[in-house]
Parts: C-alpha cells; structure tokens; sequence
C-alpha cells in the first residue's frame, strides 16, 4: 500500500473535509508514491516517539495532533528540530485530528462508549450539508447504477447504509442530431420503463457519487436531480448522551477518573445533582460551556479547564469535570487502531506507541 492509498482510507474513515478551519488534518510530510513498511499511531509526535518509530524501521507516524499548524517560511534544526529529523530519516508524516473528532465512530464515540455514554447527538454539529440525489435508469441497468452509488458513498443514514426509494415510471426523450443515443433513433421520441432512484448523499461524497453515476448509466446524458437538504449532521464536536443509572455526583466523577486510567481529574460542581445526562468533549472543550447552559446537562467532561472558565461554568451552573487532555486523547491510538483493521489494513504493520506521555509532571 502507497501512502496516497493511505489517505484515501483516512478520508474514509473520518473525512477530511470534516476538519475545523483552524486544523491541519492530513499530511504534514510525504512522498505519496512511497509505499509503506510501517505504521507506529501516537497521540503527539515527540523526540521519544521518533526515536521509537527509527528504531522500528518506521516510515508512516500517524498522529492525532498535528505537528504544522500554520505555514512555515523555514525549517531549519534549530528552529524545527523535530520536523527536520523526520524529514532527513524519510519519515512521512500524517495527522488525524478535528476530523476524527468530529467524525461518527471517531475519537469522542470511543470514549463516549469506554464511559458507557448512550449518544443522543454531537454536542456542536458539523455544518456539512447533506443531499437528495435522483437519478432516472433504464429498468434492466437500475442494480448496477445503483451499487456504484452506494460503493462511492450514497445511502448513509446513520447506521444505515444503502438507503434508497425506488419509483417505477415511464421517461421520454428525442434524440437529436449529433447525438449517439442508447436506446432509439434520431428524431423519433422514444418512451422507456425506468427506475428513478432517490437517495441520500453527504457534501463530501456528492462529486464521487455523480461520477460513479455517469460511470454505469447507459445513457450519453443520463437525467438526475440534486436537492439540498435542511437536515441535520449526525456527525459533529463532542457528544451528548445519558448513562445507565443516576450516580452521585462524585461517585461518577472518581469512576471517570479510574475508567480512563487518569492520574488526576478536578471536579468543578454547581450543584448536587444525580448524574444521568452526560456531554463529552475530548481534548480541550471549554469553548463549548455557553452551549451546554440550555441543555440540561448533569455533567460535563472535558479537558484544558482555564481558572476562568472553571468561573464561567459555575455561572451557568453546570458541573464539569476537568480530566487532563493527555488523559481524553490517548485513546486515539486504539480508536484508530480498530478503524485500520476493519478496513484491512495488517496488523503486522500496526505499531501502537509505548513512548508518549504527557508532557506534565505531578509533583
């Protein structure tokens, strides 16, 4: 497998085009025509987990966190001693951040199910817009149009896939001059048995889809429809959800704390209620506290808590449990770990990292 096959899986896996406009998802450095020895996951690329993928025989380190957040006039040793050493040992370099947040299946579903979180919805949800797609086929050629549009992405409704509407009816048309018609003559209206097939088609899969399209329709100017639906994304930032139960408060918290193996956690509490609706954010999410004051939120879970924003949540009145972004995140490497497997990558080539950590120290 070459690293531009690789990234196609990616955006598959958690679109890219799903990213927030302040990331830098995808590639950091790569020869795309470069095939891959091994793959070493890691939240963070750090100076021991460089080491640790040289040591290997790496030549991919997939990370959450990317290393290049804005464009860079230079690199040099001094100034990028990280980035210059992955580049002199040919190590490419591809992160998977904000959309794997953000992505169904992604990071925050994974922790959100570790947790026992039933997901009701994303917490902040994606803007992407979603499609109806018609298009209208010859009766005897409907299963082949139609399972090249489900292969290049249509039909997804929630866990749903393949989802489509099937209308018998009769289609007409007149070939004129200088066309190559299918089905009938030049000049002579024609009347067919068609299926016109209706489905669903998110933005970023709406290109592949009409060219599949083209691809496996008989006609030379196939008829279709694109509407764009004022529907909601199932996809977005963190989740909310409900958990079995209603523990006390700081019951849970400490159950938290020990599910996801963090060394410390803070609790910040408002009031005293059992705990039965639950959001999640991992990573930093103190930017999304004013959208949670009318949710009815028993208790938030987040990271990267700011004195002041610990402030802000007691103003609304809403509990949050700050558990360190190191602690939220690492679960990054499992998640996506679990994703490269279903979509057949070998294990063999899978190298999970033993050498990130957090960057604090507790004293």
């Amino acid at each position: 497998m070459k690293i531009k096959e690789l990234l196609d899986m990616l955006d598959k896996i958690a679109p890219f085009s799903l990213q927030e406009s302040y990331d830098n998802s995808g590639i950091q450095f790569a020869d795309l025509d470069v095939s891959i020895v091994k793959i070493l996951l890691s939240l963070d690329l750090t100076e021991e987990v460089l080491d640790e993928a040289i040591k290997n025989g790496v030549n991919v380190i997939l990370t959450h966190h990317p290393i290049l957040f804005s464009p860079l006039k230079q690199i040099t040793k001094q100034n990028k001693p990280l980035l210059f050493k992955a580049i002199n040992h040919k190590i490419n370099l591809v992160a998977m951040h904000t959309n794997f947040d953000l992505a169904e299946h992604g990071l925050n579903d994974y922790v959100g199910n570790l947790l026992g979180i039933k997901k009701i919805a994303p917490l902040q949800r994606s803007p992407e817009k979603a499609f109806k797609f018609a298009v209208y086929v010859p009766i005897q050629y409907a299963g082949k149009v139609k399972q090249a549009i489900f292969k290049a992405g249509a039909g997804k409704i929630g866990n749903y896939t393949e989802t489509s509407f099937n209308v018998n009816g009769k289609g007409t048309f007149k070939p004129m001059e200088g066309t190559s018609p299918f089905i009938g003559k030049i000049g002579e209206r024609e009347e067919v048995q068609e299926i016109k097939i209706e489905t669903v088609v998110a933005e970023r899969d709406l290109d592949l889809v009409i060219q599949a399209m083209k691809d496996n329709h008989p006609y030379e100017e196939p008829a279709y429809d694109v509407y764009e639906l004022l529907t909601e994304s199932s996809s977005g930032i963190g989740i909310l959800g409900e958990i079995d139960g209603k523990p006390e408060l700081i019951e849970f918290s400490r159950w938290v704390k020990e599910k996801l193996q963090a060394r410390y956690v803070r609790l910040i509490k408002s009031n005293n209620r059992k705990i039965k609706k639950v959001a999640l954010c991992t990573g930093a999410g103190g930017s999304l506290l004013g959208q949670l004051s009318n949710k009815n939120v028993d208790l938030y879970i987040t990271g990267d808590i700011t004195y002041h924003s610990a402030l802000r949540a007691k103003e609304l009145g809403l509990n949050v449990l700050d558990v360190e972004h190191f602690d939220t995140e690492k679960f990054f490497i499992e998640a996506l770990y679990n994703q490269l497997i279903k979509f057949g990558i070998p294990q063999n080539i899978l190298i999970k990292s033993k050498k990130m950590e957090s960057p604090y120290q507790l004293l």
